[in-house]
């Protein structure tokens, strides 16, 4: 394991997606969890899906040969969604043919197998540091965004208003789908990092209006809307 000290930006959230159970759950989650990401592992590509819907991923790491998709047609499918991932993927076939078609598919690196876990978490926290500070990670109509891999809210006059990791979560998923009502459980499942079952719905309400409060008090009302009887809805 690398001892070098640079860590990846707080809260990036990593997907792992690998059939083999011995090397995802043994080596590579602990190892990539040990270097400060936040990394859920997956075993084929309708898991890693189902999770998508609730919430997207900032770096997803991606076995090419997979049991339901190939992972560079899950990259291709990733980046048709849009949005600023990092995307690494990595096979035993490294010829020039292999990573041409990694790279056509948008991936961001291409790793050749057996990994160098040095290699590989230099490689994430590269690709962590473009994700969570380059630009704007997602942009509303009337001039809000959300950037800094949303630890920043920008208001249409250029205030920014910094978020707790609990706004940023929220909003993360709000601005994924604008327009669209969002359910209480999806951002509960979210605020709890997986189960939200026994997530209290009130200090979701109270997150909320304390984010509201805040966008007012930057003198910028949010279009953070209650949907009654579905969740929440940000129109922005």
């Amino acid at each position: 394991m690398t001892g070098t000290p640079d860590a990846p930006a707080p809260s990036l959230r990593l997907a792992v997606v690998e059939d083999d159970a011995e090397l995802r759950e043994r080596i590579l989650l602990p190892a990539l969890q040990a270097s400060g990401f936040e990394a859920s592992g997956f075993r084929s590509a309708l898991e890693l899906y189902r999770q998508w819907t609730r919430a997207p991923f900032d770096l997803v790491l991606l076995d090419v040969g997979l049991p339901d998709e190939d992972g560079v047609e899950i990259a291709r499918h990733l980046r048709a969604l849009g949005g600023r991932m990092g995307i690494v993927i990595y096979s035993a076939h490294g010829r020039g043919v292999d990573r041409l078609r990694g790279l056509r598919a948008g991936v961001d690196a291409y790793l050749v197998k057996p990994l160098a876990m040095d290699e590989l978490v230099q490689t994430l926290r590269n690709l962590g540091r473009r994700v969570a500070g380059d630009g704007t990670r997602a942009s509303g109509r009337s001039g809000w965004s959300l950037d800094q891999g949303g630890w920043v809210l920008h208001t249409p006059a250029g205030t920014t208003i910094s978020l707790s990791r609990n706004e940023r979560e929220v909003m993360t998923v709000l601005a994924g789908c604008p327009g669209e009502a969002v359910a209480r459980d999806i951002l509960a499942q979210r605020l709890a990092g997986g189960d939200g079952s026994g997530f209290d719905p009130h200090r979701l309400d109270m997150l909320v209006y304390r984010l509201r409060r805040k966008c007012e008090a930057a003198g910028a009302p949010l279009g953070l809307a209650t949907v009654r009887g579905a969740g929440y809805r940000l129109d922005w």
